[in-house]
């Protein structure tokens, strides 16, 4: 148990006192910064409920250089404009507006959608085939050629089976 007690307060690290100091002053730097942008969005949204006006038009950077206050950047763009793209963006909460579908519409989509399950059947089906003439081929060269020829006219009559269900697909859909 003692060895335990050991080992736990070994693995947990200490900050050594410069290292300590050195995060407060950073932590003191950042302070006004915070400051500042608490400031402007306090400003920003109590003129915005009163005028219902922008951001950017509220807080002028002459007012902000006359409060002394610096305006901070946040990826490239000033604090001021991010709240006020935020603010654009909640004014408009559907920009997309999904169209509704009807009844018939939707069972035209999901009937195409159950006829294209034939085209999985025909893929796999072409997969085994050459496969097996692949198979066949290495066991016995010497029929190879005739094997080809009775895998083509296995690709084509599985191919016609796609084709007829590509048909019923543009059928349910266009007719």
């Amino acid at each position: 148990m003692l060895m335990l007690m050991q080992l736990t307060s070994l693995s947990r690290p200490r900050l050594s006192t410069t290292a300590a100091m050195a995060l407060r002053q950073s932590a003191q730097s950042l302070l006004p910064r915070l400051n500042a942008l608490r400031c402007i969005a306090t400003q920003a949204s109590s003129a915005s409920a009163a005028t219902g006006s922008t951001i950017a038009q509220q807080v002028p950077s002459e007012q902000q250089q006359a409060m002394g206050m610096k305006t901070p950047m946040v990826y490239g763009m000033a604090a001021s404009g991010l709240l006020s793209g935020v603010r654009a963006a909640q004014a408009t909460p559907n920009a997309v507006q999904a169209r509704p579908m009807s009844i018939l519409a939707a069972s035209k989509m999901v009937g195409a959608g159950c006829a294209t399950i034939a085209l999985a059947g025909v893929g796999a089906g072409l997969g085994v085939m050459f496969g097996s003439l692949i198979n066949g081929a290495a066991r016995n060269p010497n029929i190879a050629k005739q094997l080809v020829g009775y895998a083509l006219l296995g690709f084509a009559l599985t191919e016609s089976i796609a084709l007829f269900s590509l048909l019923v697909v543009f059928l349910i859909l266009f007719a």
